[in-house]
């Protein structure tokens, strides 16, 4: 009865979690939504730019030649305001576009956000491509680093040739339900109670230990499982449920809410038009927690990393539970933040495998770690007896 008791609350918990995450955000009613056919008016065709479709389907294509060898242009979003956040939906392809020699230097599409008093700007990648490839019907919420700020849409082709569309193109205002933020401290006690009872059930092992275990186990799944280290936040399945836009009907009779006009921001805040040469960003910092940017960063280093990700963990699960408990749980770990990876859409390569394989190596250096541990211990036990213990050989 205990062990179903066990399996049905972990069932209701995981439950909670993905009704939670999928309503984390919902939509401002307040601000407009953008799509491709607001922009067409503030960015003719041109200098490597050109409109395809019909009204209400457009296609923006971004193309490089001898004339036009590179195109950097950045929009003010009619209309917007500073936002806490941003859902975006998109379409995104690339024929023949040959990179530059830096591997960043393709196409690519980024979220300027401005501060009101224009005294920050900070960019963000939204999604690049190069050579033939496709990016289909991407969806995520992103968040500036200094909330609110006012946001702006910018793209750069930085390749030798070729080409990339932008189409089907949705930018939504968003912001937190409290069904978040109030049902992820609820979620994370529950979790943290949750694993207590197991391990002491599972293990036998004491009440302060289960629970300090499995606090250790709650920190590790919140930073690198979910929400995890990631800038972006991408939802479980095909897109979090922001709720429907609201379609305004006007009637003589009856008075509708009316969204801002489109316009252009204004103030230092806002972006360069687009018809100015601009300079290219270069290359962007790396986005996320500090763990991921760090990852990221020093690559050489990242077998140590993923090593040292799994060993600390490990070694505070032996010393709490033992040996048995300890593997346990840093297998199950291991394969959650890979998992994780799988079920935001970062998918699964030869990498992960290999990070598989530097997670074994910090989990087995952490028990061989407990082992020594244990063997002192041990000895120095042996050793205190025997000072305490009378000497055999003495004459009385």
């Amino acid at each position: 009865m205990r062990r179903l008791q066990i399996l049905v609350s972990f069932v209701i918990l995981m439950a909670a979690l993905y009704v939670s995450w999928a309503y984390r955000y919902e939509r401002d009613t307040e601000q407009p939504v953008w799509r491709l056919q607001d922009l067409r008016g503030m960015l003719p065709a041109g200098h490597g730019i050109e409109w395809k479709g019909r009204p209400g389907h457009e296609k923006l294509c971004v193309r490089v030649d001898d004339q036009t060898p590179r195109v950097v242009v950045e929009l003010a979003l009619p209309g917007a305001q500073a936002v806490e956040g941003l859902h975006f939906r998109f379409r995104m392809n690339s024929h023949g576009l040959l990179p530059g020699d830096e591997k960043w230097k393709d196409g690519r599409l980024m979220v300027g956000w401005h501060s009101g008093d224009g005294a920050a700007k900070d960019y963000e990648p939204v999604g690049s491509v190069q050579l033939d490839s496709e990016i289909d019907w991407k969806s995520f919420v992103i968040h500036p680093n200094r909330s609110p700020a006012i946001p702006s849409l910018r793209l750069e082709h930085l390749g030798r040739a070729g080409e990339f569309e932008l189409s089907e193109l949705e930018i939504t205002v968003v912001r937190e339900r409290a069904i978040w933020k109030v049902g992820r401290w609820m979620l994370a006690l529950a979790g943290w109670v949750w694993g207590a009872v197991a391990l002491q059930f599972c293990f036998g092992v004491s009440r302060w230990r289960a629970f300090a275990a499995s606090f250790v186990w709650m920190m590790m799944v919140i930073h690198f499982v979910i929400p995890g280290p990631w800038k972006q936040q991408r939802p479980i399945g095909n897109r979090f449920q922001i709720g429907q836009e609201q379609v305004l009907v006007v009637n003589e009779n009856t008075e509708s809410p009316v969204h801002p006009t489109p316009a252009q921001t204004t103030g230092n805040s806002q972006p360069s038009s687009p018809t100015k040469q601009l300079k290219s960003m270069g290359k962007l910092p790396e986005q996320g927690s500090i763990a991921l940017r760090v990852k990221h960063q020093v690559v050489r280093a990242r077998p140590l990393l993923h090593a040292l990700l799994l060993f600390a963990p490990t070694l505070a699960f032996a010393l709490l539970l033992g040996r048995r408990p300890a593997l346990f749980l840093a297998l199950i770990l291991a394969g959650s933040i890979e998992l994780a990876q799988i079920v935001f859409g970062y998918g699964f390569g030869w990498d992960d495998v290999l990070d598989l394989f530097n997670d074994a190596i910090g989990i087995a250096l952490a028990l061989w770690i407990h082992r020594r541990i244990q063997r002192r211990q041990l000895h120095g036990s042996k050793e205190r007896s025997l000072s305490c213990s009378p000497d055999e050989s003495a004459v009385p």
